[in-house]
Formats: C-alpha cells, structure tokens, sequence
C-alpha cells in the first residue's frame, strides 16, 4: 500500500467529473434537431432495441465491471479485504443465486435495481467528494430519482414487471416527480459549497433529462446518457489508482505481465478491459445462458466490491486523489 505520504500521487482533475456530463446537452440537441427539423426520423432507430448496437455492446458495461478486478491482482489487497472476497462477497452471490432459482424475474429485477442504484450512488458519493454537504436532503436528492427511475428502468427492460394499473398511476405522476427532482436540485445548489453546485447541477440534469428521453421515445439516449457518464467516470478512478498504486514498484501481478508492452495505464486499463469483455460477450449462441450468467456474476460482484473498496481510508481511497 501507499503509506508514503510524500509519495507523488496522480489527481483526477475535479473538471474531469463535469466533462463527462457533455453527453447531456449532445444528446438534447440531438432530440430537438431531430423532432424539429426531420419529424423524429431518427426516433425508430433509437428505441430499446439500439442497445445492441455493436459498438454500444463492447464498449459499454462490461468492461467497466472487468476493469474494477484488476487491482485485486494483489496479493496485499487480497489479503486487506480478504474477509469480503471469501466470506461476504461469496455470500452475497449464494443468496443472489438463489433469487434467481426461486424467481428468474425477480432476480432480474433485483439485478437491474442494483445496478441503477449502484450508479447512483456513484454520481452522489462524488458531489460529496467536491463538496457537497451529507445529511437528510443529500439522502432524499438520492432516493427520489431512484424510486422513479427505477419504475422507468424496469418498466423500460422488463414491461411485464408492473401492472397496468400501477404503471399508468406512476407515469400519470412523472411530471410531480420531475418537479420534486428539480426543487431537490434547487435546494441542494444552495446547500453546498460553490465548487460542488455545477456538478449537481450537472447530475441532477441528467437525472431529469432521462425521462425525457423515455417519455419521447428516445430511450436509448437514456440509457446511454446514464452509461457514457458511470463507465468514463468509473475508468477515471480506475486508470488513476492502478497507475498511482504501481508508479514505484509493480505489485499487480498483471502489470507485471503487460507492462512488457510500455503502454500508458490510460490506454493499458480500457484496452484490457474491453478486450476481456469482448471475451465474455462472444460466446457461442448456445451459450447465451452462460454468458448471462458470467455477466450478471461479474456484475454483483462488481456492484458489492465497489460498495466496500472506496470506503474512507481503504487501500484504494489511499492512492486516489481529487485535485482541488
């Protein structure tokens, strides 16, 4: 571990986290030409069904998730969190496997709420790192669009989740939601220091932005938008803590191996990456099963090892940094 306190660490420049958020205003622009000027033409292409686009499938998820087990190639850390990679973590995913035998569409769902609330709790736990202020009303800008957005997510994924009824009472409701997010929005600004408000304004656009696009028919900008923002900004983390980890002395085994190649961690970690993922993703039609089921692994363990490894003071917290 980086106990040196001298030690030179790389920082996450802070304009980093508001950069990613561009893919907003893109995206709307994209939306208003669209309808405006070409009769939605493009809004056919841009339904559900455009997440298997090629390119989306390779370069999105996965490989974030993959790209998060890379530190673990050491053995210091093993052994730092060997209590939840053997006990809690294999735990976590006995009982996940037993959802999904007792109830395949259950598990589904309880997959799918963790990852949106796992990305959620990313784009939170950073305006905290800028400066946001905790407390009930950082709490409540987190719950609110996870209720509503996860109706809009499962509905979205998994239409036969809800019934009719209830489905039509929340999008009768959508509009109040959209309210209360905006007046959250509001009031966290003026609750934090000034650093932290463009980012939760940035945040909490998104947040917003996303049932628009669903409600418009674009509901892969939703998607997207969500996802290009969570993976560059989990790679941010990633490529700065591997590379800060390693700077004096390889203690990752697989740097160890790749290093031979001299290639920057910022190329290095997203190539490996989407080279594993494309590893899992192509398997045999016959084994569609199992690459849903080494994917959907791979992502509890993700979404429970990211809960603990960026607690205050664990190893990786110790070699990340954000600059002021």
């Amino acid at each position: 571990m980086n106990t040196d306190p001298d030690s030179a660490l790389q920082a996450i420049p802070r304009k980093m986290f508001l950069l990613v958020y561009l893919i907003v205003p893109v995206l709307i622009t994209i939306v208003i030409i669209d309808s405006l000027y070409f009769e939605a033409a493009l809004r056919p292409y841009l339904g559900l069904q455009a997440v298997l686009i090629p390119l989306y499938i390779f370069v999105f998820d996965l490989p974030h998730v993959i790209a998060s087990f890379f530190s673990f190639f050491d053995k210091e850390y093993v052994s730092y969190y060997k209590k939840h990679l053997c006990l809690y973590l294999p735990g976590f995913l006995a009982a996940t496997a037993l959802l999904f035998l007792v109830n395949f569409e259950l598990g589904i769902v309880f997959y799918l709420l963790n990852d949106l609330w796992h990305s959620l709790r990313q784009k939170v736990g950073i305006a905290l790192i800028l400066g946001a202020r905790p407390g009930l009303l950082h709490t409540a800008w987190t719950i609110v669009p996870f209720v509503f957005m996860g109706f809009g997510y499962i509905s979205t994924l998994r239409p036969d989740t809800f019934s009719s009824d209830f489905t039509a009472s929340m999008i009768a409701i959508g509009p109040v939601a959209v309210g209360i997010l905006f007046v959250l929005m509001l009031l966290k600004i003026h609750d934090s220091a000034p650093k932290a408000r463009l980012y939760i304004f940035a945040v909490s656009m998104l947040f917003i932005s996303s049932y628009f696009f669903i409600i418009l028919g674009y509901v892969f900008f939703a998607i997207l938008a969500f996802r290009f923002v969570h993976d560059l900004t989990a790679f941010m983390f990633y490529i700065t803590h591997d590379r800060n980890r390693n700077q004096v002395h390889t203690k990752n085994w697989l740097y160890n191996i790749v290093n031979a190649i001299s290639v920057p961690y910022f190329i290095m970690v997203p190539v490996l990456a989407i080279i594993a993922a494309y590893a899992v993703r192509i398997l045999p039609h016959q084994a569609l099963q199992t690459g849903l089921s080494i994917a959907i692994v791979l992502g509890m363990s993700h979404y429970y090892l990211e809960s603990v490894m960026w607690k205050r003071d664990t190893p990786h917290r110790q070699n990340v940094r954000v600059s002021k």
